[in-house]
């Protein structure tokens, strides 16, 4: 999953929860970056990654705002899963997509 965004972005800190939604593989695993996911638990801090002049970030926990977005992208070994950006964790955002240090499987 690659996030695009304005040049000018700039990174948020979520005052509250943020839900968002992402699409896992068996095991709760990410089918890119292949990061493990374990239920109420956050996962570990990932530095966010974004090039100087640049509106693409590969690195992060990538999200979708919301679950329709997550099963358009949804393919058939695949599901989708509930999580949330922790209040106090750095995060951009677009359209339809986060991109977060910090993310935590709800469900």
């Amino acid at each position: 999953m690659c996030f695009t965004t304005r040049k000018n972005a700039r990174a948020k800190i979520a005052k509250t929860d943020i839900e968002c939604w992402k699409v896992l593989q068996m095991l709760n695993k990410s089918p890119c970056e292949g990061y493990r996911y374990h239920r109420n638990k956050i996962n570990p801090k990932v530095q966010i990654k974004k090039l100087a002049g640049n509106i693409n970030i590969q690195e992060g926990y990538h999200s979708y705002k919301s679950l329709q977005f997550a099963y358009n992208t949804i393919f058939s070994y695949s599901y989708v899963r509930r999580f949330i950006i922790p209040a106090g964790t750095r995060y951009f955002e677009n359209k339809t997509e986060y991109v977060s240090e910090t993310i935590m499987l709800m469900q």
